[in-house]
């Protein structure tokens, strides 16, 4: 990537402690002869150039009918590709699965940043007041990391096992708690497996009333009950939709969840029919491939993320990862298989996908687990331009977000993500990512993951 320096012109002022990290800081910048992926999914273009002054993007087009401005950085991307940047539907500030609970105070943000995603969806915290002070940091400029939106903590029914989420077993009791962190600053509220329907009524209607907007790991409710109650967004997809599971009493999370769905028939009449009545109700779904392929027996960790870890850490994610085929939950891959085709269908009927990570100790963590769904969104049959619109401009549809970024297009935030190489001939260049614009600052990967490196598990 070639800069050409810029005379005359004064560089924006930038906080202290995001200036270690920034490569690109100029008021005008223009990014030349690059492959295009706008977000929209429309076909990859050529040798196109865009141009950005100060936050915003002022022109897209061919570069043999765009000029540079006078005083511009010129940045010759020949060679390679640019992306929107990423709007994850699934991230942690924490890290779990193990034998703790860790704060990414650090390590999560500078790893979402350096991979790519500029606006991250919190879906749920056992730490909610961390990432509540996590993301006032990064909007002051104390930290870098990507546009947090905070969901609180989790929200649960009475028989909830983890005994880090908020019960709530009756409806004014989810009213109370979303009052209460609507206060807070929480603009999403997260329900969890074993919330009862009239809670997740009630739920919704108080968030809706607020102007906050509601998601959901469910089981107890299935995912045609929940859409039609009105909830906005269901994570995870197939391998978490109680509809699937024969005998499902109402209001009762099933044993076996999450595995007895392996054995439906994604082609069914029946399956089908839950798709378009989900579609139908307006309720979008967060794709979270990566975050379950980490289940596979068999599947090796991705060495880009092992190097992130602290030791203890890393050891344990080792000791799982090693452990996967005698451990009470695992995914085999025909349950994979079908949560990509479930995908495929729910976009076919008009549905809308995102996509997220959901970090987690089997191995998968913030920014490269978000690559790996585009390889992963690519193998279940979308095209490369099809899946970086999952990931960018449909999170943005979701986050109701699309006026100002998910995609390339004048007028909107310059969040950019620049990859060496074609990411659409060869999905596993996506990960070689060497500059991410966010509102026009361009900040340098490998100096946010070395700042990265070693720490998740620490802080």
């Amino acid at each position: 990537m070639l800069a050409v320096a810029v005379h005359g012109q004064a560089p924006p002022q930038l906080p202290p402690a995001v200036v270690p990290f920034v490569s690109v800081n100029a008021q005008r910048v223009a990014l030349t002869h690059v492959m295009l992926v706008d977000g929209t999914g429309a076909p990859a273009r050529a040798d196109q150039t865009v141009l950005v002054d100060g936050a915003r993007i002022t022109s897209v087009g061919p570069s043999a009918a765009i000029i540079a401005p006078a005083g511009a950085q010129v940045l010759d991307l020949t060679g390679h590709t640019l992306l929107p940047g990423l709007v994850g539907l699934h991230e942690h500030t924490y890290f779990g699965g193990g034998d703790r609970v860790s704060p990414m105070n650090s390590s999560g943000p500078f790893l979402y940043l350096a991979y790519g995603v500029t606006t991250a969806m919190t879906a749920g915290s056992m730490l909610p007041y961390h990432e509540l002070n996590l993301k006032h940091a990064v909007d002051a400029g104390l930290t870098p990391g990507p546009r947090f939106l905070i969901a609180g903590p989790y929200l649960d029914g009475d028989a909830s096992r983890n005994p880090m989420s908020h019960k709530v077993p009756t409806p004014e009791s989810a009213r109370r708690a979303i009052g209460y962190w609507a206060a807070e600053g929480a603009t999403w509220i997260k329900f969890l497996t074993n919330v009862k329907r009239d809670v997740l009524r009630a739920g919704i209607e108080a968030a809706h009333a607020r102007g906050l907007r509601v998601t959901g790991h469910l089981c107890s409710v299935t995912f045609t009950e929940a859409a039609a109650l009105g909830i906005d967004l269901l994570q995870h997809g197939f391998i978490t939709n109680t509809d699937y599971i024969p005998g499902k009493q109402p209001d009762l999370c099933p044993p076996g969840n999450q595995i007895r769905q392996v054995n439906a028939d994604v082609e069914s009449a029946d399956v089908q029919a839950s798709i378009r009545a989900i579609v139908k109700s307006g309720a979008a779904v967060a794709s979270t491939l990566s975050a379950y392929e980490s289940f596979v027996p068999g599947r090796a960790i991705d060495p880009r993320g092992l190097e992130f870890l602290a030791p203890d850490t890393r050891a344990e994610t080792e000791r799982i990862n090693a452990g996967l085929a005698t451990a009470s939950f695992n995914v085999p891959p025909l349950m994979l298989r079908k949560m990509m085709a479930w995908e495929r269908a729910f976009v076919a009927a008009g549905g809308l996908l995102g996509s997220g990570v959901d970090p987690w100790a089997t191995g998968v963590l913030p920014g490269v687990g978000n690559l790996r769904n585009y390889e992963l969104l690519v193998q279940a049959g979308f095209t490369p331009e099809q899946a970086a619109q999952i990931m960018t401009l449909n999170g943005a549809r979701i986050l109701r977000e699309d006026r100002r970024i998910g995609s390339i297009a004048v007028g909107k935030n310059a969040d950019l993500m620049v990859v060496r190489g074609d990411a659409v001939r060869t999905p596993a260049a996506i990960y070689d990512v060497v500059t991410v614009f966010k509102d026009g600052v361009g900040f340098d990967p490998a100096r946010l993951r070395a700042a990265a490196r070693g720490r998740v598990g620490l802080n």
